[in-house]
C-alpha cells in the first residue's frame, strides 16, 4: 500500500519516510512533519520539473494529511497556524535518476491550537513597586494568546481587573489581529479611600491653616475627573463654606475645587480675640522758682493709680456670643459692647460679630498681669 501526503486539495508525492515531531512552548505546541518523497518521471528532465513544482509550493497552507490508500492516518486541520510547506530540500542525485528518479524532504509545521478555548495562553508578570511616601503600585505586563478566527478586540475583558484595595490608573493594549494576540501592560495604585460613584480619578486633600488672628481655617482642595464629577465636587462643599473655588473642565470631564471652611474654636464662637493694657498714672505739678538759675520744684499731687483698658472681639456660628467680664470688675468705669446687624449677605464671620471696651481705673498702682 502507498503511503501519499497530501496539502490542501493537492497531493505533494508518495512517501518513503515520515517522521513526525512535536514540542510544547508558552504559546502553544508545534507539530513538524518531515517526509522524504520520491518523485517519478519519464526522464530527468521531467523529474526536475517536479521538484522545481514542488518548490514553488514553498509556504502554501492547508489542511494536511498523510493518506495509506484512500484512509488518513493522521491529519492536520484547525490549528492557529499552519499546516504550512515551510521547506522542499533535493537530495543529491542517485545512480537511478538516469530512470528520471528524483528524492525530496518536505517540512510542513503547524501551531496547535485548543478547539474550544478561545484563549489558547495567557503568560503573565506582574512587579510590585515600593517607593517612600507613595501608595504601592503593581504592574502586570502579559500576552493573551487566542485561538484563530478570534477578533483580540472581543476579548480585552480577560484582562484582570484591579485586586482588592487597587485602582487601576494606567492600561495600554496593543492587539495583533494577525496572530491573533493580545499584549498590555496595566499599573495598579493601591487606595485609602474609594472614589466615589461617577469619578474615575481624583484626589482630597484637607490642610487645617490657623490665621494671624487665631481663626482656625480647614481648606478642602482636590481635583475630581469622570461624568459626575461636578456633582461629587459639590457635595463636599460645607454648609456654612466662608470661600469657595470651582472650575470645570468640560471637554476633560475633570473639576478643580477648593473650600474653605472656618472651625468653631469654642461651642458656637467661630473666633475671638482680646487684647489687654495697663498704664499707670501719676498726677504732678512743677513749681518754677522766681530767681534765674534755680531748678524747677515738682510737687505729686495724690497717690499713683493705673487704669487698665480691655477690649477685644469675637465672631459666632449662629448668634452673637457674650463678652467676657471685665478683669477689675469692682474698678469698672467705663464698659461699652457693641452688636453687628447680621446681614445674611455677609460671610459667616462677619454676620454675628459682639465687639467690647471695658476701662477700669484703680485706687493705686497695680501690677499688669496677663489676661
Amino acid at each position: 500500500m502507498t503511503l501519499t501526503l497530501q496539502l490542501g486539495n493537492e497531493p505533494l508525492g508518495a512517501v518513503e519516510t515520515f517522521e513526525l515531531r512535536r514540542a510544547f512552548a508558552p504559546d502553544g505546541a508545534t507539530e513538524t512533519w518531515m517526509a522524504t518523497l520520491a518523485l517519478n518521471a519519464p526522464t530527468p528532465a521531467l523529474a526536475e520539473q517536479a521538484v522545481a513544482a514542488l518548490q514553488d509550493r514553498v509556504g502554501e497552507s492547508g489542511p494536511a494529511s498523510l493518506k495509506a490508500g484512500e484512509g488518513a492516518i493522521r491529519a492536520l486541520d484547525g490549528c492557529r497556524h499552519g499546516p504550512r510547506l515551510a521547506a522542499v530540500k533535493a537530495l543529491a542525485p542517485m545512480p537511478e535518476a538516469a530512470h528520471g528518479t528524483r528524492r525530496v524532504q518536505l517540512t510542513i509545521e503547524a501551531t496547535l491550537q485548543e478547539g474550544v478555548q478561545s484563549v489558547q495562553s495567557h503568560a503573565l508578570t506582574v512587579q510590585a513597586v515600593h517607593v517612600a511616601g507613595a501608595p504601592q503600585r503593581l504592574i502586570a505586563r502579559g500576552r493573551i494568546i487566542l485561538r484563530a478566527g478570534e477578533i483580540p478586540a472581543l476579548h480585552e475583558g480577560e484582562v484582570a481587573p484591579p485586586a482588592a484595595g487597587f485602582r487601576r490608573v494606567r492600561s495600554a493594549i496593543t492587539r495583533d489581529a494577525a496572530e491573533p494576540a493580545l499584549d498590555y501592560e496595566v499599573e495598579d495604585e493601591q487606595v485609602f479611600a474609594p472614589l466615589p460613584a461617577g469619578v474615575s480619578d481624583g484626589q482630597v486633600i484637607r490642610t487645617l491653616h490657623v490665621a494671624p488672628d487665631g481663626r482656625r481655617v480647614q481648606v478642602t482642595s482636590g481635583f475630581f475627573a469622570g461624568p459626575g464629577a461636578l456633582a461629587r465636587a459639590q457635595e463636599l462643599q460645607p454648609a456654612g463654606a466662608s470661600e469657595v473655588r470651582l472650575r470645570e473642565n468640560p471637554h476633560a470631564r475633570r473639576v478643580d475645587f477648593e473650600f474653605h471652611e472656618l472651625l468653631q474654636a469654642a461651642a458656637g464662637v467661630l473666633a475671638r480675640s482680646e487684647s489687654v493694657s495697663f498704664a499707670t498714672i501719676r498726677r504732678v505739678v512743677d513749681h518754677a522758682l522766681l530767681a534765674p538759675g534755680l531748678p524747677v520744684y515738682r510737687q505729686q499731687i495724690g497717690a499713683p493709680f493705673s487704669e487698665i483698658t480691655q477690649e477685644g472681639s469675637a465672631a459666632g456660628a449662629s448668634a452673637h456670643p457674650a463678652p467676657p467680664s471685665p478683669m477689675f470688675a469692682a474698678d469698672l468705669i467705663e464698659r461699652r459692647v457693641q452688636y453687628s446687624v447680621p446681614d445674611g449677605a455677609l460671610p459667616p464671620e462677619r454676620r454675628w460679630v459682639t465687639t467690647w471696651r471695658y476701662l477700669m481705673r484703680t485706687r493705686a498702682e497695680t501690677a499688669a498681669v496677663a489676661p
